[in-house]
């Protein structure tokens, strides 16, 4: 809302002659004026997000968890960024609003964050029945990309519901960072965001050049028992994740359809049958 609220003393200033004249005929006016404004402007900043790969669930507490990825589509970083979840009952009426920072601290042009809100009402928690999303933030200079995760691993823990991912990141910055963190989005298999993993580093402050461990446990039964792959991405007070070949990183990190299944073992054998055939003209 800091932004909001400048923009909003913004055109008080800018345009005194138009605020002065509605004076005449009442605050109310006035006040309908400003809230047309803000709503402009938060219109503008909605179109500056968009909210993909969304789920939800309610877990045993009977609390809703709503998950998904903020993407920045515009051409300028933004910091502070808030993702607001309106949801609504049967009748289409607004029940509650809750609003959580992305986990992310600052988003690149074209780059992702995570996101988790939680819906802590239980007494109105079986009215929910749909829910909306958006997000808004404020301008900020691109984040320097020098965090780059040099190896990880994951093992799924089936007696004790948990998923272990570790790793090691290097600050590949000129100055050491502070406020090291592994962010983990979790996929089903649909590709769909079920989980949000976060563990400081060790050490939690990096020096420039040097390596950190992190060791993250993800907890959340059933959920757990749902996750096909996952992301990873490193944040810190001056830094984040170098991006790392998203083509391959999505091959990796989920299950191939069918099809795509049956077009590699297709090239596996075209490779196969040629290799034979060289060898054979090779002995020859």
């Amino acid at each position: 809302m800091q932004v909001l609220w400048i923009a909003t003393i913004s055109i008080v200033i800018l345009t005194p002659s138009i605020v002065t004249g509605m004076l005449f005929n009442g605050l109310g006016l006035v006040q309908n004026v400003l809230a047309q404004q803000e709503k402009k402007q938060q219109q503008q900043q909605y179109q500056q997000f968009a909210i993909q790969k969304t789920s939800s669930h309610i877990d045993e507490n009977n609390i809703i968890h709503v998950y998904g990825l903020v993407k920045n589509t515009s051409n300028k970083a933004f910091k502070n960024i808030v993702v607001k979840a309106s949801f609504y009952n049967l009748s289409g009426q607004m029940i509650n609003e809750f609003q959580k920072s992305t986990d992310l601290r600052t988003i690149n042009p074209g780059e992702t964050s995570p996101f988790e809100i939680l819906y802590i009402d239980t007494k109105t928690v079986n009215d929910v029945k749909n829910y909306t999303l958006s997000a808004s933030g404020e301008e900020a200079q691109t984040k320097t990309r020098a965090l780059r995760i040099v190896s990880n691993s994951s093992k799924l823990d089936t007696i004790l519901g948990i998923y272990y991912i570790r790793g090691r990141v290097v600050n590949e910055g000129s100055e050491g960072t502070t406020n090291s963190m592994i962010i983990a989005p979790l996929y089903d298999k649909n590709g769909d965001v079920i989980l949000v993993g976060r563990a400081q580093t060790e050490p939690v402050n990096i020096s420039s050049h040097s390596e950190a461990a992190f060791d993250l446990p993800v907890t959340a039964a059933p959920q757990i028992f749902r996750v096909k792959g996952y992301s990873l991405l490193a944040d810190s007070d001056q830094y984040v994740t170098i991006p790392e070949f998203p083509l391959l990183a999505s091959l990796f990190y989920f299950t191939p359809s069918p099809s795509l299944l049956l077009l590699l073992l297709m090239l596996s054998a075209v490779v196969a049958i040629t290799r034979i055939k060289n060898n054979q003209i090779n002995f020859k």
